[in-house]
């Protein structure tokens, strides 16, 4: 039968290599989404420097850029940042609220569509959010998809949203293996959320064997 902790035991090492290395990119965007005194043009580099590095501002323009990190900065400095979500309804409500305002400061693509920022907005809330919030991408999802079915797990309703269905089932598997992402063994690394999401991605590449290092899209 499958064992989810077995799984996490054995890519945890990896996972927190590879988190620890991504944490000196990650804590400056934490930090300046926490502190509205900085300067506001400070602040809107650092988020788009940070943006750009997860590779989720592809395709869209410089103002489009712009506009979209000022939506990330506008909502963290509405947000109580000592109200941590816990739930689904939680996260998908704030997903919801960042998603709308990342939209709406973004231009529609060329046959005049929505542009798609579902993972942009999953990453800025978790920057909002370090301790709670799932990064939603395609290798995560790949990986979860797999993993929900070997551990048979009941189907999330299919009337809800890709992402929310995404959390639901996230946050299952999750709590099952928290324990195995002992604060002992993350070696200092303050985020054990972004540990199993990095478990996800490694198992989620569309490839076989060793996982090259590469920003996750």
């Amino acid at each position: 039968m499958f064992n989810p902790n077995q799984m996490v035991d054995h890519f945890l090492e990896e996972a927190v290599r590879l988190c620890t290395e991504n944490l000196q990119e990650d804590e400056p965007a934490i930090r300046v989404l926490n502190d509205a005194t900085t300067g506001a043009e400070v602040r809107r580099k650092e988020v788009l420097r940070w943006l750009r590095s997860y590779s989720v501002l592809n395709g869209l323009n410089k103002d489009d850029e712009v506009g979209a990190a000022s939506a990330v900065l506008e909502f963290a400095d509405a947000r109580d940042p000592a109200v941590s979500p816990k739930s689904e309804v939680e996260i998908t409500k704030l997903f919801n609220d960042l998603h709308n305002r990342c939209s709406s400061r973004v231009h529609p693509n060329k046959n005049q569509k929505p542009r798609v920022v579902t993972s942009l907005t999953s990453k800025a809330l978790w920057c909002c959010y370090p301790d709670a919030i799932p990064f939603f991408d395609n290798y995560a999802e790949c990986a979860l998809r797999v993993v929900s079915r070997l551990m048979g797990l009941v189907r999330p309703a299919g009337n809800l949203s890709p992402y929310n269905r995404f959390v639901t089932v996230w946050l299952d598997v999750y709590r099952r293996v928290e324990s195995t992402i002992d604060d002992s063994r993350l070696d200092g690394y303050p985020y054990k959320v972004r540990v199993f999401d990095k478990i996800l991605w490694i198992i989620g590449q569309p490839d076989f064997g060793t996982v090259p290092d590469k920003p996750e899209t």
